[in-house]
Parts: C-alpha cells; sequence; structure tokens
C-alpha cells in the first residue's frame, strides 16, 4: 500500500512516534511518501521515503497519515478535498475530536493494517465568495466558516438569509456556520449543539450576540444560505477551518452550501463519535 505522512508539529517525543511510524510501515514493504517541510522540521532523512509538497500528493494513495491534533488534520483534509483519499488521523496533540489514534496507536495501526477499520465520510461545507465585479472565487471547509469583526470595538452587523427568505439580522462578534463534524470545534465554545457527524445539516451559530435571544440554528444542509455584511463600508475576518484567513469587506455575498465533497476519515470500531464524546468531555465523571 502508498502512505503519506503529513504534519507540522516538532519535538523530540514527535519525532520518536514518527520515526517508529516510518519503521513499521517501511517492515510490511509499503511506499512510503512524506510532507517535505515535517521531514524537514524533524530533521528526518530517509532512503525509502520520498519526500513532497503539499499539492504533490500521489492520487493512488491509500492513507494519508495524519499526526498532530484536530488543526493538523483539518489542513490534511485541504489536500485531499477532490480526492478520495481517506485520513487516517494519529493524535498527538490535545483534545483530538477528528484522530482516530491516540499515543499509544501502535496497535490500532497495525489493526488498520490487517484491515479492521471503516470509512466516515463527514460532509464538506462550499463557501463561495461572489465579489462586486461579478468575480468568484470557492473554499472549502471540514470544521466550519467563521466570520469574525475586524473593528473590536464595535459589533458586526450581518444579514443571513437561507435561500431567498431572510433568516436574520445578526449583531454580534461574528457567526459560525459549521458543519456536524465542526459542532465540536468553535461552535461548541460558543454555545451551539452537538450534532452527529452523519447528519447532513448546517449549523448556524452567533458569537456573543447582542440579544440574548438569538439562539444557534440548525438547517438542513438542502440549501443554500446567504450572508453580507449589513454596512457596505464594513469590513470583517473571514476563516475557513480556523487556517485560511482573509479581509472581507461590505461589497461581498458569502454564499455557503453543502460541497459534492466529502472527506473520509479512518474510524476504528472500539473509537466511535459518542465513545470520544464520553472520553473527550469527560461525561459521565465524577469531579474529585
Amino acid at each position: 500500500m502508498k502512505f503519506a505522512i503529513w504534519g507540522f508539529q516538532s519535538d523530540g517525543e514527535i519525532r520518536e512516534h514518527v520515526v517508529e511510524i516510518l519503521d513499521q510501515l517501511l517492515s510490511g514493504q509499503h511506499s512510503l511518501y512524506m510532507l517535505d517541510s515535517f521531514a524537514e522540521l524533524l530533521d528526518l532523512k530517509h532512503p525509502d521515503v520520498q519526500t513532497i509538497q503539499e499539492d504533490q500528493l500521489p492520487a493512488d494513495t491509500d492513507f494519508l497519515i495524519s499526526i498532530g491534533g484536530d488543526g493538523t488534520l483539518l489542513s490534511a483534509a485541504q489536500a485531499v478535498m477532490r480526492s478520495p483519499i481517506p485520513i487516517l488521523g494519529i493524535n498527538l496533540g490535545s483534545l483530538g475530536f477528528l484522530t482516530t489514534l491516540e499515543s499509544d496507536w501502535r496497535t490500532g495501526l497495525t489493526n488498520i493494517l490487517k484491515g479492521h477499520y471503516h470509512i466516515e465520510e463527514r460532509m464538506v461545507l462550499n463557501c463561495r465568495l461572489e465579489f462586486a465585479d461579478g468575480s468568484e472565487e470557492t473554499l472549502w471547509a471540514l470544521n466550519d466558516v467563521v466570520i469574525e469583526r475586524a473593528d473590536v470595538f464595535n459589533l458586526l452587523p450581518l444579514e443571513v438569509r437561507v435561500g431567498d427568505e431572510l433568516l436574520n439580522r445578526y449583531l454580534s462578534d461574528g457567526l459560525i456556520l459549521s458543519t456536524p463534524t465542526g459542532s465540536t470545534a468553535y461552535a461548541l465554545s460558543a454555545g451551539g449543539p452537538i450534532i452527529d457527524p452523519s447528519l447532513d445539516a448546517i449549523l448556524i451559530t452567533p458569537i456573543s450576540a447582542h440579544t440574548l435571544s438569538v439562539r444557534p440554528v440548525v438547517l438542513t444542509g438542502e440549501t443554500s444560505i446567504y450572508v453580507s455584511l449589513s454596512d457596505p463600508n464594513g469590513h470583517a475576518h473571514l476563516h475557513i477551518d480556523g487556517n485560511s484567513t482573509r479581509q472581507i469587506d461590505g461589497s461581498l455575498r458569502i454564499r455557503i452550501r453543502p460541497s459534492s465533497y466529502r472527506i473520509e476519515l479512518v474510524v476504528m470500531p472500539d473509537n466511535t463519535f459518542y465513545e470520544k464524546l464520553r472520553k473527550k468531555l469527560h461525561w459521565g465523571q465524577r469531579s474529585s
């Protein structure tokens, strides 16, 4: 099989894990590729591991192994957005809602190499930026699209339409539009609900809304949502999965809808979404 290794973090412990992962895969006669910046960061050079740039991932890769936390996996998702390459996340970070294996990954990786796993498809948001001159740009998000105020001293007025119908005119610090996968990320911190990742739905969560009656809204994944700044002279920040950030202004309209792309995550039978919720959020445990 063909594996690609993806990561951005570096310390002595991570390097030890990566070396051990490479050794285990090479012992099975698998073909290995590694992100060149990650290899350089870890000071790893191996004659049997070919380094590649972010846009050089071979189309016939069997697994992309993301080594780090959820942020690393989100970056890996951008690399396979147009390719049906499953992502195996190994969590060497903190929370790790998206990852499959933890720092004790050895048995899990052995079982995966034996075929003891299944693939879980996750919904992706298609975010189209519609500029005043008629041009467009399309971005994709596995977790969320976040629009936040650029002026720290003023609230951000935003208008949201569902299809042709006005949903609300928000006055807040911003809005989070997330997939069910992203419901356990920034949206959860902002008071949004947790949504089963198997559903096709879009969650709109206001960030510190000025009106207390404004609550998160879950919409069907079968429609388009349009967001624009109510002030034509206003400015805001747009974030895609917490990585791609850009300045936007009142002349821009944003259309958000489910994408035809799906991200494939490698999942172990004993590490389901509900199991992660109980473990990561410490549900059912008494505080000492």
